[in-house]
């Protein structure tokens, strides 16, 4: 009597089911509208911070000076008008103080609004297109579009380049997280840079949490010609950066207190 090789039954089961139709993932439309929550906007509104920052500056000696500091950073939105295009926008007041117990100095003001399809901040005349509506776990957009990659800024009296190469993405979005104190059901996280090179180092990642808005940012804006010595060190690439950085800044802004 013949007999069948061993496994043809299991074979005729792949084949089977290799040709079976799998069952279609419905497609659920995003809800922008839903998302807004991200980007609050409301008069009244407050978020205060810590901030942590790191300056490197070249100093007389050849050297690189290192400047550690912390501040406590409050921003209010304060009012609202009608821009040159009749958008919404709300003034936004940045007071800063150098302890927790001495009065608070107005540095600046910023301007913020949120249409259907996007949420956007201008400060220090530099406009950022902060989101996008909707979003989701792959979305990406260009939110320097309003700024010249190639503008100079000033740091600790030394000029800088910080927007070359800048390209926003979704990392994370409706995760829990811990920011500072605050145990958070949903928060969306955004790196709007995150780039480095022999020479350069640039990184800037925002968690916002819903309801509230920015709860955290950190940003790297680090320059180095230690990697152009003669010879060429061999920790050139593997040294960290915040040995080898000679002029910019680290920053970490967190939350500490809300409404």
């Amino acid at each position: 009597m013949a007999t069948r090789p061993f496994g043809f039954p299991v074979l005729i089961a792949i084949l089977f089911g290799a040709c079976t139709k799998q069952p279609q993932v419905p497609y659920v439309p995003l809800d922008a509208a839903a998302q807004y929550p991200y980007f609050p906007l409301e008069i009244g509104k407050y978020l205060e911070y810590t901030v942590d920052s790191v300056v490197y500056d070249f100093d007389l000696a050849g050297g690189t000076r290192i400047d550690s500091s912390r501040s406590w950073v409050r921003e209010t939105v304060t009012d609202s008008l009608r821009d040159q295009q009749g958008q919404l926008v709300f003034s936004i007041e940045r007071h800063e103080r150098r302890s927790d117990t001495s009065a608070w100095q107005l540095r600046r003001v910023a301007f913020a609004g949120r249409t259907a399809t996007q949420a956007f901040r201008t400060d220090d005349n530099l406009r950022f297109l902060k989101l996008v509506f909707p979003f989701d776990r792959r979305s990406d957009w260009n939110g320097n579009l309003w700024i010249d990659p190639y503008r100079e800024i000033q740091i600790a009296g030394e000029r800088l380049q910080p927007f070359v190469n800048w390209h926003y993405e979704v990392d994370s979005l409706d995760v829990p997280g811990q920011i500072g104190a605050f145990a958070f059901d949903s928060l969306l996280i955004v790196t709007e840079v995150d780039e480095t090179n022999a020479i350069e180092r640039r990184l800037s990642r925002v968690k916002y949490a819903k309801h509230i808005g920015p709860v955290y940012q950190e940003q790297w804006i680090l320059d180095s010609q230690y990697c152009n010595d003669n010879p060429v060190p061999s920790d050139c690439l593997s040294k960290p950066w915040v040995q080898k950085a000679e002029k910019g800044f680290i920053l970490k802004q967190v939350l500490i207190r809300h409404n």
